[in-house]
């Protein structure tokens, strides 16, 4: 299952060449991930009070066909891979004509708070997320 994300693309994100700025794609993935949290119930396990922090280990975006100010687009976002100590969030942002833009794959880590060092997923966020697990094509 994944969640949907919509939003018109604001003037700010705009770059010199009169499309939406590569960074500005990240942001808008990151804003899905938030999204994709909150309506999944699944805030306090990500809380910054929480016993354990996630930490972004890598951010790997692919770019397809180019966004323009007021674009109507779609971020579709679901769990690539569930690791012992890592997740990996798929996205996938989509126009109004359901033209590709763009994908999107951000790995997050889970740390111990106190020392920082990589831990084991909780059983119980595990459980939670795995009905997001988005199927791998072989």
């Amino acid at each position: 299952m994944q969640r949907h994300y919509q939003i018109t693309i604001p003037f700010r994100d705009i770059d010199m060449h009169g499309h939406m700025h590569n960074a500005a794609h990240v942001s808008h993935f990151e804003a899905a991930i938030s999204h994709f949290i909150r309506f999944e119930s699944l805030s306090e396990h990500f809380s910054p009070a929480g016993p354990f922090l996630f930490h972004v280990r890598k951010v790997e975006v692919q770019f397809s066909a180019p966004s323009y100010y007021d674009d109507q687009v779609e971020i579709t976002c679901g769990v690539g891979r569930l690791g012992r100590s890592s997740l990996e969030f798929t996205l996938r942002m989509t126009g109004a004509d359901d033209t590709l833009r763009a994908t999107a794959g951000i790995v997050w880590v889970c740390v111990d708070r106190q020392s920082s060092v990589p831990t084991a997923v909780s059983d119980e966020l595990r459980a939670m997320l795995e009905p997001h697990i988005i199927p791998q094509n072989p």
